[in-house]
């Protein structure tokens, strides 16, 4: 889009004064209703294929539906990558075209426990209702927009996926587009740190650099407003173990004599935050990018959403309440995502070690190998005696009565763009729908590869949300809100036929 920059530039200070732009393109609305059990079943389709990266088998199952979709919409296709899951990337032209998008979607989904599902299964695909399930009826053409439809990867990221597809068919059915030629990669692994998907991108610059990169996940804004978002969080995080007496031990025998690792670890743990949530840890935001006064802006015309995600999520009091949830996803998070010691559950023994895996978000500027450094100098200052990526000497246990085990993991930065670029507020209209605009956000509570169309071929990029904010990705019971995939393909009409 960089050679309409003058034209784009000049819509957007038309939009700014003339009000909200109306730029959906007519008719799609009504073709989506019209067809209602087509889409659904096509994303039931797509949801009963198991897609957890690193199941080889499973995930070329989804890429040859993939290729079959997109083939049936006049897509060249390719399947490119391997071993691991491929990446599909599906190219179609416009005649006249206004130029060239492109478009990231990611295909794999989080692993999945059967047992913790409640609705169905999580490759058997289920509609329920506020009061039920919704039974199956082949004569059902129409689906009330309040219903689920539960699956893994309903929302993350399939459901965007069939969006995009149907947007296609709607432009073409109402004679409206698409007016631009459009490029999607498809990513088999994005769960998973995406490794096709970047060997692809460096090896195909020239299929991807385009005039605008549009990113197609997360959550939309907890008011239902259709959200854009200019840059994702990156991540970083490290795991540690503290230890007590060299192997488990019975708890009768030598309670109040070992040392007990989980109290030590839980103690630990509690010294990298406050009673508010904020971390602790010496340094820990000294590199944050300030927010400008146009993100500042934006932040706050956002819809109130404090009291909702209370009641919604059932919390008394949030971490740090003194802030909204939009700004502090401009700040890092540290999480315990996961604790565990070396004892077998329900057994009577005192552990030998016990073990914390620690998770941090990154926001724009910051360093991965910094934020874990910054932890591990902060283990080191409650006293412990570090090492990394060993088990301690018996003489060291033996010597020190503080010893921990530190391993940082392999992270990765965050990005984030301008929301001053013409571009990006270009999308902004396109996507205000029925008078209202969209929520903007600096940044994205979630990562991708962003980075890769914004920084390493520093070409505009915005991304767009369309699932609902309670849909459970990467837990049990995910799910998609009809409503939000009927809408979704009419803000991906509006992308699709972007003004020139």
């Amino acid at each position: 889009m960089r050679g309409t920059a003058t034209t784009l530039g000049v819509l957007v200070m038309l939009g700014a004064a003339a009000g909200p732009v109306m730029a959906q393109p007519p008719g799609v609305a009504a073709w989506t209703a019209s067809h209602e059990k087509a889409i659904v079943d096509e994303l039931r389709g797509l949801v009963s294929l198991p897609n957890v990266a690193g199941n080889d088998a499973d995930m070329r199952k989804n890429a040859d539906r993939l290729q079959a979709l997109f083939t049936a919409r006049k897509f060249k296709v390719e399947t490119v990558g391997g071993p691991g899951s491929p990446v599909v990337f599906a190219s179609l032209d416009a005649p006249n075209a206004a130029g060239t998008l492109t478009f990231y979607i990611h295909y794999d989904g989080q692993p999945v426990d059967a047992r913790e599902w409640t609705r169905c299964q999580p490759f058997t695909p289920c509609l329920w209702s506020a009061s039920g399930p919704v039974p199956d009826d082949p004569a059902r053409t129409t689906f009330d927009p309040e219903w689920r439809l539960y699956g893994r990867s309903t929302s993350d990221d399939k459901g965007p996926i069939v969006a995009f597809l149907n947007a296609v068919d709607a432009l073409r059915a109402t004679g409206s587009g698409p007016t631009w030629n459009l490029r999607v990669v498809l990513d088999g692994e994005e769960e998973a740190g995406s490794a096709n998907f970047r060997r692809f991108a460096a090896a195909r610059p020239g299929a991807l650099k385009t005039d605008l990169a549009v990113t197609l996940d997360g959550p939309r804004h907890p008011s239902g407003r259709p959200t854009v978002y200019f840059g994702v969080r990156g991540g970083a995080g490290v795991t540690i173990t503290v230890y007590g007496a060299k192997g488990d031990l019975h708890s009768g025998n030598y309670g109040n004599w070992a040392p007990d690792p989980s109290m030590r670890l839980a103690k630990l743990l509690a010294t990298m935050k406050d009673d508010t949530g904020r971390v602790l840890i010496k340094d820990f935001y000294r590199d944050v990018r300030p927010l400008t006064p146009t993100e500042r802006t934006a932040l706050a015309s956002a819809p109130e959403v404090e009291s909702l995600l209370a009641r919604e999520f059932a919390v008394a009091t949030p971490e740090r309440p003194d802030e909204r949830l939009e700004v502090k996803l401009n700040q890092p998070t540290l999480s315990v995502l996961e604790m565990s010691t070396s004892g077998i559950p329900g057994r009577s023994a005192i552990p030998g070690s016990a073990t914390a895996r620690i998770e941090v978000r990154m926001v724009k500027d910051l360093v991965p190998e910094t934020q874990n450094a910054l932890i591990t100098e902060h283990v080191k200052a409650q006293g412990y005696f570090v090492v990394s990526g060993r088990e301690p000497t018996d003489e060291e246990r033996r010597v020190h009565r503080l010893i921990a085990r530190v391993d940082p993991r392999r992270g990765s930065p965050a990005s984030r763009v301008s929301m001053d670029d013409p571009e990006a507020q270009a999308v902004v209209k396109a996507l205000t729908m029925r008078g209202v605009p969209p929520v903007q956000l600096p940044t994205l509570g979630g990562s991708m590869p962003f980075g890769t169309f914004s920084d390493e071929y520093a070409m505009p990029t915005v991304g767009v949300s369309i699932v609902n904010y309670d849909n459970n990705q990467h837990g049990p019971d995910e799910n998609l809100r009809l409503r939000n995939l009927w809408e979704g393909i009419e803000m991906l009409a509006a992308l699709m036929t972007l003004p020139k």
